[in-house]
């Protein structure tokens, strides 16, 4: 949806469906662990999450082999598989304050992860940005990539910061809204994490650069031009905005703030960092919403830059829809895809 529309999307009254995993709270919290000392930040944002939901969680853990070309020694293998289980009980039961379970698996760590999700169904995969073979400052890595790409639910994505067995509160959740009802879906997990925390939300959509084709230098009649675009997009931005938070509950706490015209992942980024967010929640794809795209550009650029979790809010859309007297009636708010006024 482009920038000028936003307005008119506000007044049509007619928002499309998001799927029904998408309105549902969390059943399932897989949290994927392995042996690197990030491992713990993992569990205590599982954890908080699962706490959060009233969900299930289990813990995970693939063994790879180090020798693709020879098979390992049965004992030795036995000795290990022993010894990670008893170290990944203890992990476990330092973050759950209820039961979880935990699973070993063999194999190649992003097709076993999954597999897992996928037969077992799991509603959230929790795992970290960097794995053992990489720093603390890497990017985003193999593993979590290809699950973040592959997996059909919702994904989070934590930055290493050795928060170390002290549990999880999100005192503040930044949402990105592009105006799309694509990022509208983040909106129903969002509030339902902010509102378990008592945490602050923050509503927030960043004005995309206006470019005009340049030959040459622009001319004045162009550079007043695109100040006008830009002018015109900050204010159908800002009643954008208002709109959604007039339709939200009171709890939690919710404020709405428009970043001006530039690049919106540079801006969300920064806007991160002076909001001071614990937590960002957002869908996978905006605006654009390639099919052959299955994290967009900006949810890339996000998880591989800001240094909080980030929450990939998955599922896809289902056809036909469901009515809106039945979704109405599942969540007092303002649903994606549904009517703002």
């Amino acid at each position: 949806m482009s920038e000028p529309q936003l307005l008119d999307h506000a007044r049509m009254g007619s928002l499309p469906h998001c799927s029904r995993g998408e309105r549902q709270i969390f059943r399932h919290v897989l949290a994927c662990v392995d042996g690197s000392s990030f491992a713990d930040d993992v569990l205590a944002h599982a954890a908080a999450v699962a706490l959060a939901a009233d969900a299930r969680m289990t813990v995970i853990r693939v063994l790879e082999s180090s020798d693709q070309r020879s098979p390992m020694d049965p004992v030795k293998w036995t000795l290990r598989h022993r010894d990670v289980q008893a170290h990944l009980r203890e992990q476990a039961a330092l973050f759950a304050d209820r039961h979880a379970e935990t699973v070993i698996v063999d194999g190649p760590a992003a097709e076993r992860i999954c597999a897992w999700t996928r037969d077992h169904a799991v509603d959230l995969t929790v795992l970290g940005r960097c794995g053992e073979s990489d720093g603390p400052f890497a990017g985003l890595g193999g593993t979590a990539r290809r699950v973040a790409e592959i997996v059909s639910g919702s994904v989070l994505i934590v930055p290493p910061k050795h928060v170390g067995a002290a549990s999880v509160r999100y005192r503040r959740v930044l949402t990105p809204l592009d105006g799309s009802s694509r990022s509208e879906c983040a909106l129903p997990l969002a509030l339902g994490i902010a509102a378990a925390h008592g945490s602050e939300m923050i509503l927030v959509h960043a004005v995309p650069s206006v470019d005009l084709t340049e030959a040459g230098p622009l001319e004045a009649e162009d550079v007043s031009l695109r100040d006008r675009l830009r002018a015109r997009n900050e204010r159908a931005a800002e009643g954008y905005m208002r709109q959604v938070r007039s339709r939200l509950p009171s709890v939690p706490s919710t404020r709405v703030r428009v970043l001006p015209s530039g690049d919106p992942r540079h801006a969300l980024a920064r806007a991160a960092l002076d909001e001071g967010a614990d937590l960002m929640v957002l869908s996978r794809t905006g605006q654009s919403g390639h099919p052959d795209m299955p994290v967009g550009s900006v949810a890339d650029y996000l998880i591989n830059h800001v240094n909080i979790p980030v929450l990939l809010v998955g599922g896809r859309e289902t056809s036909p829809p469901i009515g809106h007297r039945r979704l109405s009636e599942a969540m007092a708010v303002r649903l994606p895809r549904q009517a703002l006024l």
